[in-house]
């Protein structure tokens, strides 16, 4: 009995310290001859509670707005990216199209077929540089394509060589037009690597919001958080599931009218990655 507990503790031990020795080699990309099935969920409660003069409120109550404010909105966004072959500086082709893009009533946000083009490297993310969108006005296509690049853009994360318990921290400036005034805030995110194995690689994600305004005429406060996890497809250095829940609260000050708003997020997105030969 003495020798099975022996060999027990020596073999826990063992694999204890095989598993924490592991190291990940993270470093998230797109590959060149690849096909990325991506769906995205997103959905958002707002609420906005005015309170300011007499004047105020009844200018609220001739446009026809409640106080409170409530907002619900839910999106559904299916994309078909593909890359190409990569050249001799390791530059390759991408190209995006929107399979769907709905809100929670069905409506279509962004027409089926749209599509993006541009290029990226195994080490920058993609770089758009034309969209083709058939009966799509010229004000709708720049907002498209503006939003795309703006997502890779704070997409970016850095290359890092993880043991599991270590993290690394990712800070993304945000900027909301809510009510007319752009709220600006920054993000930071921890990404800690809790467990992995030979295919993936297995995440916890904190969030904190803090605020970071520069007009000067609103006195503001706010902060918030978020929590999710992330699963990280080690072969193809790519994110295969990322889920995400956020609460934010911000006050709102003018000399007129303050504003108070109270915001919950669930947003989840998951990849299916398969070589295009």
């Amino acid at each position: 009995m003495k020798k099975l507990i022996a060999l027990l503790f020596i073999s826990g031990t063992f694999l204890n310290y095989g598993q924490s020795n592991q190291i990940l080699d993270f470093k998230a990309g797109y590959s060149p001859q690849t096909v990325y099935n991506q769906t995205t969920l997103n959905a958002s409660d707002y609420e906005v509670t005015y309170s300011g003069s007499e004047t105020f409120l009844e200018t609220l109550k001739k446009n026809q707005v409640p106080n409170p404010t409530t907002i619900k909105s839910n999106m559904t966004i299916e994309t078909l990216s593909k890359t190409g072959k990569a050249n001799k500086e390791g530059m390759f082709p991408i190209t995006i199209e929107y399979v769907k893009a709905v809100d929670g009533n069905g409506k279509i946000i962004i027409p089926g077929g749209t599509l993006l083009y541009g290029n990226a490297t195994s080490t920058t993310l993609p770089k758009m540089d034309s969209i083709v969108a058939k009966d799509m006005e010229e004000s709708l296509k720049n907002v498209v394509f503006q939003t795309v690049q703006s997502t890779f853009s704070q997409l970016v994360m850095p290359q890092k060589k993880l043991k599991i318990g270590e993290s690394f921290v990712q800070e993304s400036p945000l900027t909301l037009p809510i009510a007319g005034i752009n709220i600006e805030m920054m993000i930071t995110t921890v990404y800690k690597l809790k467990s992995m194995n030979s295919k993936d690689a297995f995440f916890d994600i904190s969030q904190t919001y803090t605020m970071k305004m520069s007009d000067t005429r609103f006195d503001t406060t706010g902060s918030g958080i978020g929590s999710g996890e992330l699963t990280y497809d080690i072969p193809n250095h790519f994110m295969s599931e990322n889920t995400l829940k956020m609460d934010f609260n911000l006050n709102l000050k003018h000399t007129d009218f303050s504003m108070e708003l109270k915001s919950k997020s669930d947003f989840k997105q998951t990849s299916v990655i398969t070589k295009n030969k």
